[in-house]
């Protein structure tokens, strides 16, 4: 640890009067933290902040158990710093205590949410509120605040806001004094946009409580319910379409337990799963009515590309047909498949029907050769991590269901459905238009942005019929009343509704003003949002149940630290600042931060960080247990580093843990030092990659990352140019690289072409930006040489469709699928690719125990590896 005049004011505000190193004080030193490549697992397995443990057990998933956690994340507590007061703070991820941070400010007011009008901001008889706070501190800069700035101490409690707070450049300071909001040491304030619920008020339905009838027979028992309108409450906000398929909507009324978010009644349940069948298992059952009809049970009969090669039990029109998995490259380009047909190997022959699925998994197949029929190899009938199948497609508003769940919804009022109907990567909340039970069709009221395919994932929500499992709970917003199956040791238990609908605090042209040690929570919007102005800093903050984003941060000099984001609906932080035209950097930063379990709502490119502009970093954080990436980038000169990064992905396909696509102009972006592990999803599809270079991303640098056990490849390269990605080490997952060359080969079709307008015309991107001019043309002359005529770039001659100028060298790889997967020969067009050793012994210290640290001799045939720094990843410092 270092001493506390660097930690203090190189990482925590930057601004503090801080003790000197040889004042025993300020050398105080927290707990020793095992950090996860380091052999003692990931830091934040021990307990979510919320107090209800981490829906990913006790311990990360790499099957080691996490950390000792030595303190509650972000508590705070007194501490000895002379005449100056002191602060220590538990890490973000709970697994040590920081160095005492000493500040002294030059005026100080103090704040408690059960005090009377009128005090005036003494410690002994402080103010009020944040309302009559708030006009004492004008009061101070007005007068003109000393230097030191000005600290508004809150006193710990709730502190719930009817309306935004909102602070602008009249509650600002200076660089020399800023204004500080922030609680004292060893308590928790509280700003909440949610009303307080007392159990007591909770009483057992009968047979006279509305909607009787609709409730299950067997829960009516434990079903409690509350008259929201006797609490003076009649604002239940609206259920809206929201995901991929309609972005920056906001929750309805949601209810929180002991601070975490409960379930609206739902079927199937989040965590009802059914056996899948195994790809290397014995047998397996074939469902769907085909032409021919071959439904039924197939064995196996030995293996192929490592899974099982499976024989139908019995010949179909004199045929015996066999399921295997095929990979196999042709025109360069590499392919995988399952294959049902009369073939027992390779590509099918025409000469008899058969179905293929382009995928690594089971799903449905798609018919060939005058069969008829998508059949599938997962039951229709199944429940899959928490999701019934579209047992057909009807349209794209019709499907049919399987088995007779659904016949229990024709009187549901206001039934909701979430699933990813076409894709695996767009998710989209529609509400249910009809159950037609004759005919076994689910009718959505509002059509997804893609359509609806056969096998696609779904589930049903906001009914009261479903009101089966503790934590659920329903609105009837005609009655005004609140139903809850009410989790154990309800009585005892802190209950919210949220209400707030607009932001819990508003930040607009703020400038040198910060938010330390505080809990923002239970809002139906975004928690915090700063727009315009600089230097605001949020530190030690608790950000947790939004009803959209943790925290949106827009300007310049803007940073999130040591704090928590957990459960918010959306995205966690929003980076946007800088100038791609001038390349002006916007210095936004995130750091030292915990994001967990965000995207609660949106469950695709909601990501715990959201990168954008120029010059903005992401660094030191620990971003976990998402169903969709952690982080998501655009622009230009960002710093992505040092962060941990694991169980995200969970509930997508085609989609990277750090992710970027379509645009050649991403020059200057650094992907370093990252430790991505234990990403996987069951979804079937494109798989789920550690870090993605979609789609002719260009100039990034992905440099001195490990990535262990990813189920889809290290590093998928999406045929950009200019991208060097060396020094890696990739071990137990894909492939270490998957390359192509997809902006030529896809050209014809879909690919980049010059459509004003769409996502796909790179050139026109790189127009807006003035490429060809300065700053662009000295800072980035490989782009600069990108002619700026598409007939040009696609004149026969041409190779600017290619991946040139790529390297891939110094990278030690271990126990991939395979080491690197060359898609269109996109490696010959590489300007280097050398020196890359694919280990034939593990290259760990210990991996059975997780302590990934190189042996001594792992990279002796790489020269010039440089040392992964894996004691500095994660938010240690």
């Amino acid at each position: 640890m270092r001493s506390s005049r660097l930690w203090l004011c190189g990482f925590v505000l930057g601004l503090c009067a801080c003790g000197s190193a040889e004042d025993p004080a300020s050398s105080q030193t927290g707990g020793a933290g095992g950090s996860g490549p380091n052999g003692t697992g990931s830091t934040n397995g021990t307990g979510s902040t919320s107090g209800t443990g981490s829906t990913n057990g006790t311990g990360s998933t790499n099957g080691t158990g996490g950390a000792a956690q030595l303190c509650t994340a972000n508590e705070t507590t007194s501490c000895s710093c002379g005449k100056a007061s002191g602060v220590q703070r538990c890490l973000s991820d709970g697994s040590a205590l920081a160095a005492c941070e000493c500040t002294s400010y030059g005026a100080e007011l103090y704040v408690d949410p059960s005090a009377k009008a009128g005090g005036d901001g003494s410690k002994a008889n402080p103010l009020s509120g944040l309302v009559a706070a708030a006009a004492a501190v004008r009061t101070k800069i007005a007068a003109g605040l000393p230097k030191g700035g000005l600290a508004v101490w809150l006193n710990g409690g709730r502190y719930e806001l009817a309306a935004s707070w909102s602070l602008g450049a009249a509650d600002s300071g200076s660089a020399s004094s800023p204004v500080v909001w922030r609680a004292l040491a060893g308590e928790q304030a509280k700003l909440t946009g949610g009303h307080a619920l007392k159990t007591a008020d909770f009483t057992p339905v009968s047979d006279k409580t509305p909607g009787w009838d609709r409730l299950d027979a067997a829960a009516r028992d434990a079903i409690l319910v509350l008259d929201l309108k006797a609490q003076g409450i009649t604002d239940y906000g609206t259920l809206v379409r929201r995901g991929f398929c309609d972005w920056g909507k906001h929750s309805a009324a949601e209810l929180f337990i002991n601070n975490s978010p409960m379930p609206l009644a739902r079927w199937p349940e989040a965590t009802a799963t059914d056996p899948v069948p195994d790809a290397k298992g014995a047998a397996v059952t074939l469902f769907g009515a085909t032409t021919p009809n071959l439904a039924g049970s197939f064995t196996k009969s030995g293996t192929n590309d490592g899974v099982s090669v499976f024989k139908r039990d019995g010949l179909v029109a004199g045929k015996q047909y066999y399921l295997y998995r095929h990979y196999w490259q042709y025109q360069g380009t590499w392919h995988r498949a399952w294959f049902l047909t009369t073939n027992t190997a390779g590509y099918p022959a025409d000469t008899d029907p058969w179905w293929s699925l382009y995928s690594s998994e089971f799903g449905s197949m798609n018919p060939a050769a005058g069969a008829t029929g998508n059949p599938s190899f997962i039951d229709p009938q199944a429940i899959n991590h928490g999701f019934a199948s579209i047992a057909t497609r009807v349209d794209d508003t019709h499907f049919s269901y399987a088995g007779t769940r659904p016949a229990r919804w024709t009187k549901a009022p206001d039934a909701w459905l979430h699933g990813f109907w076409k894709e695996s990567w767009a998710d989209c909340h529609v509400p249910l238009g009809g159950v037609d039970t004759a005919s076994k069709t689910v009718t959505l009221g509002a059509p997804d942005a893609f359509g609806i395919t056969q096998g696609q994932p779904w589930y049903a929500y906001n009914l009261l019929e479903e009101l089966t499992a503790p934590g659920e709970w329903y609105i009837d917003r005609v009655n005004g009343l609140l139903f809850l199956y009410p989790p154990a040791d309800f009585a005892k238990a802190s209950v919210e509704l949220s209400m707030l609908e607009t932001p819990l605090v508003t930040m607009n042209q703020a400038h040198d003003l910060q938010l330390v040690d505080l809990v923002l929570e239970n809002g139906r919007n975004d928690l915090i949002q700063v727009n315009g102005g600089q230097n605001v800093t949020l530190a030690g903050v608790t950000l947790r149940n939004g009803g959209a984003a943790g925290v949106t941060l827009n300007g310049t000099g803007h940073r999130v630290t040591q704090s928590i984001v957990d459960s918010v609906a959306a995205t966690g932080i929003a980076l946007t600042g800088g100038d791609r035209k001038s390349l002006t950097p916007g210095n936004l930063e995130a750091s030292f931060n915990h994001l967990t379990r965000f995207g609660r709502w949106e469950w695709t490119y909601r990501p715990g960080v959201s990168l954008n502009g120029v010059g903005n970093r992401v660094e030191h954080n620990l971003i976990d247990t998402a169903p969709h990436s952690a982080i998501l980038y655009s622009g230009n000169d960002h710093s992505i580093a040092l962060n941990e990064i694991h169980d995200v992905n969970q509930f997508s396909s085609d989609a990277g843990a750090i992710y970027a696509g379509r645009d050649w102009g991403a020059r200057g972006i650094v992907i370093k030092h990252n430790y991505i592990h234990d990403v996987r999803t069951w979804f079937p599809g494109f798989g789920v990659h550690a870090i993605y270079l979609d789609d002719c991303l260009s100039g990034v640098t992905v440099e001195g990352n490990l990535i262990y056990s990813v189920s889809g490849h290290g590093i998928e390269h999406g045929g950009g140019r200019d991208n060097h990605m060396n020094n890696n080490v990739i071990a137990q997952s894909g492939d270490a690289i998957a390359a192509d060359a997809r902006c030529f080969s896809w050209r014809p079709g879909r690919g980049p072409n010059n459509v004003a307008g769409d996502s796909w015309n790179l050139l026109e991107k790189l127009q807006k930006v003035s490429y060809q001019a300065e700053p662009w043309a000295s800072r980035f002359p490989e782009c600069a040489a990108i002619p700026n005529d598409w007939a040009a770039i696609i004149a026969p001659a041409a190779r600017w469709l290619y991946p040139e100028g790529c390297t891939f060298s110094r990278n030690l790889a271990w126990k991939n699928g395979s080491f690197m997967n060359d898609s269109d020969g996109a490696f010959t067009y590489y300007q280097e690719r050398k020196d890359n050793v694919d280990a034939s012994a593990s290259p760990f210290a210990d991996e059975a125990k997780r302590n990934l640290a190189l042996t001594a001799g792992a990279t002796s045939g790489i020269p010039g590896f440089e040392a992964i720094p894996l004691d500095k990843i994660g938010v240690r410092p």
